[in-house]
């Protein structure tokens, strides 16, 4: 599949530059801004508020988005209705900025352009697009330009289509939204390494389309000469282990099938007896690698997040003890079991860990180390190992919590807070920043035990009314702020 990614601020120009792109090279433009337009559009007509998560959340299940052809361009529908003007109005950009710092949002329409562009060929710009939506793109670029000249490139756009607007305001907006993209907790603007950096300040659309069309040109010529590098080295590779395969193959077959019932079983069995009622559920990014963390109680912890989250795509990291008896080893691998020696250096697991997280695997691993004797509600000490592999693999961090201790036919509550990332220290050395990363990590865990006890405690276990404390506390400091308190 060719994916073109290409990121960078509002008014730099990177819807035009995309659709000249994807029109030269003949494969398809999908326009991510568009489809954040379309959501804020829906939420505005609803008559919610576009900031505010609990509003918009329920109406992500009424959101429809399609494209279709017209004039040989692809236009935007929203619910049967195309809005492909709608969604350009100015206040619209303000509403989509809003709309895209909330984690259900994203997490919404990264999955429907992340199966896109698994089945089709695409040029797709936004402003996560090469850090988050599609970091494994083979072709990435940050177009950016001055400030002042991107609102007044949209300034002269506007007046075109007979919008009264003022350059001052226009200019004052960009900077808002670079300021709400660059800082948004979620998933934020920024120029990853591997882009190519592209400032169109006092360039012309042909330029742009120019110098992207050329690096694209000159990354397939560095891997054309490498694939045929890699192709001799594979082929003596395959000719010495061709035999070795054909024997062992028969067996894996046998083996290998018999364990997967059992670990299909094994789920079945996990998800009816330890009975969890799992709040937030969508807050788990389908598709995705991620570092997934949790309290531990007791070795039945991992059974309700294998049975009804990870999935047979996820991976657990377990106490290499589990995997002594042979059959509980083959049980535990096709659960996804990622065996870890405790106090050494496992670098066999570090790998396996790594490397599921760089194939898009989700990950549990238990941060406190070992389990909560005390059944208290205070966390242990985290371990480090989370921030590594979050850092290295430059990976979401989902954080969940368990109320108490779980049980076979104990009923429990299971909170996953919002995905969140250690992007701040991704540039910086792992050894020195190891302590700090995992203080963020502590305190997310903290703050998500908080929540679990508002939502049991005070909220009774409503998720309703538990939505609507956090609305009444948010209304709260808005007029605390207002008041100047």
């Amino acid at each position: 599949m060719i994916n073109i990614a290409i990121d960078g601020p509002s008014g730099a120009g990177k819807s035009t530059i995309a659709k000249i792109v994807a029109k030269t090279l003949g494969i398809t433009y999908l326009d991510t801004g568009a489809m954040y337009r379309a959501v804020a559009l829906h939420v505005i007509n609803c008559g919610k508020n576009p900031s505010i998560e609990e509003d918009v959340k329920p109406l992500l299940n009424d959101v429809n988005i399609s494209y279709i052809k017209v004039n040989d361009e692809n236009q935007i529908c929203l619910n049967g209705n195309n809005v492909s003007e709608d969604i350009r109005r100015h206040e619209i950009s303000k509403y989509a900025s809003e709309v895209s710092k909330i984690p259900a949002v994203r997490l919404f329409l990264v999955d429907m352009q992340r199966k896109i562009a698994q089945s089709t060929d695409v040029v797709l710009d936004g402003r996560d697009i090469t850090s988050y939506v599609l970091p494994d793109a083979k072709y990435k670029f940050y177009l950016t330009a001055k400030d002042t000249e991107r609102a007044k490139r949209r300034f002269e756009e506007l007046k075109a289509k007979g919008q009264e607007v003022s350059y001052e305001q226009i200019l004052a907006d960009v900077r808002d939204r670079d300021f709400n993209d660059m800082n948004r907790d979620f998933a934020p603007l920024k120029k990853t390494d591997d882009s190519f950096e592209i400032d169109s300040t006092d360039m012309s659309l042909q330029q742009v389309v120019d110098t992207i069309l050329n690096k694209v040109d000159e990354i397939n010529k560095k891997s054309s000469l490498k694939d045929k590098t890699q192709q001799i080295s594979q082929v003596k590779d395959i000719n010495n282990s061709v035999s070795k395969q054909i024997k062992n193959n028969r067996k894996k077959v046998k083996h290998s099938w018999f364990y997967k019932g059992i670990a299909n079983f094994a789920r079945w069995v996990m998800g009816a007896l330890w009975v969890t009622r799992i709040y937030f559920k969508d807050n788990f990014p389908k598709n995705s690698k991620a570092v997934v963390i949790c309290n531990h109680y007791s070795a039945l912890d991992p059974c309700v997040i294998i049975s009804k989250l990870l999935g047979k795509n996820g991976k657990v990291v377990m106490k290499n003890e589990v995997t002594q008896n042979s059959f509980v080893a083959n049980v535990a691998k096709e659960l996804g079991g990622i065996s870890v020696k405790r106090g050494e250096a496992d670098v066999n697991a570090v790998k396996s860990i790594l490397g599921a997280l760089n194939k898009n695997q989700p990950v549990l691993i238990f941060p406190e180390g070992t389990r909560n004797k005390q059944n208290s509600k205070e966390l242990l000490p985290f371990k480090q190992g989370v921030a590594t592999f979050a850092i290295k693999a430059k990976a979401p961090i989902v954080p969940m919590l368990y109320y108490k201790k779980t049980g076979i036919f104990k009923r429990n509550k299971l909170m996953v807070g919002a995905p969140f990332w250690l992007d701040e220290f991704y540039d910086k050395k792992i050894g020195d920043v190891r302590d700090e990363a995992t203080q963020v990590i502590f305190d997310k865990m903290q703050e998500l035990r908080r929540e679990i006890d508002i939502l049991v405690e005070e909220c009774k276990g409503s998720k309703k009314r538990y939505l609507r404390y956090k609305k009444n506390q948010s209304k709260e400091l808005c007029a605390n702020v207002s008041d100047g308190r």
